[in-house]
């Protein structure tokens, strides 16, 4: 709990019921939760929870799991695949991959150099390039061609 914190967080409560706290925190803890209205209910329900799972008989599995894990794995491992022969790749599989990898790297190296410097786009005067913070919004229907030219022709 620290000194920022009014009252701790559930996880520490919890863990002091199961004796999970270093002397200093649990007694700083139980000193907290005697005069907190809202921890001790909390931890009286964290206590009646731990007694509750206490009072539960044990259960014991009459079987032993893990050996029929085991024999299945193995019957399953033991029963052969049927050998199949490599598959030939045809002309037809192949060429639609390669056709489409082409045209990604040549996609690619052009928007690569439209994007270095001294492209065109960079090379734009600057009343072109601020054209997109314009009054007007793209698509709108102008009503004097003087209000949609940029340069005002």
């Amino acid at each position: 709990m620290s000194p920022e914190e009014k009252c701790p967080r559930s996880e520490a409560l919890s863990a002091l019921v199961d004796n999970e706290l270093l002397e200093p925190d649990r007694g700083a803890l139980a000193t907290h939760v005697t005069g907190c209205p809202i921890c001790a209910p909390v931890l009286a329900e964290f206590k009646q929870l731990r007694d509750s799972f206490v009072a539960l008989p044990e259960v014991a599995a009459g079987v032993d799991i893990a050996s029929l894990v085991d024999r299945r794995i193995a019957a399953i491992a033991g029963i052969a695949k049927p050998q199949s022969r490599p598959q030939r790749w045809r002309w037809w599989q192949v060429g639609p991959a390669a056709l489409g990898g082409a045209l990604s790297l040549s996609l690619g190296v052009y928007l690569g150099s439209a994007l270095m410097l001294g492209s065109q786009v960079t090379a734009q005067p600057a009343a072109l390039q601020m054209a997109a913070f314009t009054a007007i919004p793209p698509g709108a229907l102008c009503p004097v061609l003087q209000a949609c030219n940029s340069m005002g022709h």
